[in-house]
């Protein structure tokens, strides 16, 4: 960068942080600090390694600067190495995409926060008609429309039509609270917002975001639609089945590209990261006002533990975040004020979520030249535990059946009858049947479950089905059973 560049940039960091206005703000740091690459390296591929990760890419930037970009592992199954340059689906990162358009328009006059949702779309309703007309922009932005997250779990397995289609089949759905009342993560707030910004411009999501926010940003390997990748280069996706890495297809979601299925590199990201630290400016071009850039980082709706969410960003403190997951990528970024980092991985692992978070938190830690925790888990161990606890009801099912089919001539104590009728009452039948039932609260819907964790997702569900079908069985056959003269033991 030239010198007067510097100079320049020096000025503004001292005008803005005099004019700073409420909000959650970042420095505009304009000298570079080298980072030890090394470092970070050997930590990442430690962390890879520990959590038989695919591939991964990086980057981390620090005001105007790209401090680092690096790829790791592999990007497909033929062997091709992940860069900074392979794009990957974002999840709910997509959300900040999402906000940063809505805010565009604001900015135009287009959108008012605080009017209807009804007054850009107004065909849009849900069962409550009343209620319907009270959702506001704001409302969708900061999670607090009532909508509900179970119901945002299981539109991310019926994103399978356009945008509008999707958001047109919630009018039957019922909020879980009233409008405005609390904070409740949902991913048909961003649906439905992706709505707005396609009636608002008489754009479709994709030609806005790449008109208005890919291409100022530089953005070229970032796609709204998978299909726009002419050159092949999106990674790959792995699942976590049984705790070993398998690869996998995702389903059609272009109806909720706009709450979770954006695609970007690690390079692509780098330009978003600098725009967002520097108030909405990248290599001198504006895409969003600095009072705009504040509105969106500006904590709103308490989360707990001390966090917020803004408009596509959790606040805590002076950072800045949102992580992100599909059935088969996940995402993070995280802007603490100096630094913004962002790590994208080609695979999903639904039962070790937490151990993919604190990578970023680690590299946080190494870049302030402070020292990461060793981790000490070994995520694998925790699907041997899980298998072998699914085996043992498997092979207690076939025992069971077996038994039930053939149970030969034996001599039973009556006592240990007793306790064999309370153990199926209790193993084959209450217990599987308080699974069922509460399946949607103790895993989340089905679909969702079986989507992001194929393998035991299923059989969460497959076996206490099979549990409670023997144990009928079972203890059908105990009561004919104790109608019958009993040989007892002397």
């Amino acid at each position: 960068m030239p010198k007067r560049h510097v100079i320049i940039g020096f000025i503004m960091t001292i005008l803005l942080v005099m004019t700073s206005v409420t909000g959650v703000g970042f420095a505009n740091d304009q000298e570079s600090t080298k980072l030890d690459s090394s470092t970070i390296d050997t930590f990442m591929t430690k962390e890879i390694e520990r959590l038989k990760i695919p591939g991964a890419s990086l980057a981390i930037v620090k005001g105007e600067h790209v401090e680092y970009l690096q790829g790791y592992g592999i990007s497909k199954t033929d062997g091709t190495k992940m860069t900074s340059k392979t794009p990957i689906v974002l999840g709910s990162v997509s959300k900040s995409f999402t906000a940063l358009a809505i805010m565009q328009l604001v900015e135009q006059g287009k959108i008012r926060l605080q009017d209807p949702v009804q007054a850009y779309i107004p065909w849009f309703h849900i069962a409550d008609k009343d209620e319907s007309k009270r959702i506001t922009t704001q409302h969708l932005l900061n999670h607090t429309s009532g909508l509900s997250t179970y119901d945002g779990q299981v539109g991310i397995s019926k994103g399978d039509t356009t945008s509008e289609d999707h958001v047109k089949s919630l009018a039957d759905l019922e909020l879980k609270h009233p409008v405005g009342d609390r904070y409740e993560y949902s991913n048909l707030n961003y649906n439905i917002l992706g709505v707005v910004i396609e009636e608002v411009t008489n754009q479709s999501y994709k030609d806005y975001v790449n008109e208005y926010i890919f291409k100022p940003l530089d953005m070229k390997q970032t796609y709204a639609d998978p299909k726009d990748d002419t050159n092949h280069i999106i990674a790959d996706g792995y699942q976590t089945a049984f705790g070993f890495k398998v690869p996998t297809k995702q389903l059609n979601h272009q109806g909720t590209v706009s709450s979770g299925y954006i695609i970007s590199s690690a390079e692509d990201m780098a330009n978003y990261m600098i725009a967002q630290l520097n108030r909405g400016t990248f290599n001198g071009n504006s895409i969003l006002s600095r009072n705009s850039m504040n509105t969106l980082h500006h904590p709103s709706s308490f989360i707990g533990d001390d966090m917020y969410y803004a408009m596509g960003w959790e606040v805590k403190g002076n950072e800045i975040s949102h992580n992100g997951w599909t059935e088969n990528t996940y995402s993070k970024v995280l802007l603490d004020g100096e630094y913004g980092i962002s790590l994208q991985i080609n695979s999903m692992d639904y039962f070790n979520l937490n151990e993919y978070d604190t990578i970023i938190s680690g590299v946080n830690k190494l870049v302030h030249n402070e020292e990461p925790p060793t981790p000490t888990n070994q995520p694998f161990m925790k699907y041997v535990v899980f298998d072998m606890i699914l085996l043992a009801i498997m092979a207690l099912i076939v025992w069971t059946v077996y038994r039930i089919f053939n149970p030969g001539r034996r001599k039973v104590n009556k006592i240990l009858r007793n306790l064999d009728g309370v153990f199926t009452v209790m193993v084959y039948w209450l217990l599987p049947l308080a699974i069922l039932i509460g399946f949607p609260y103790l895993f989340g819907p089905l679909s969702t479950v079986t989507l992001f964790a194929p393998g035991i997702g299923h059989l969460l569900f497959l076996l206490p089905l099979l549990l409670l079908i023997v144990g009928i069985v079972k203890l059908g056959k105990g009561i004919r059973t104790l109608r019958k003269p009993t040989i007892l033991e002397s």
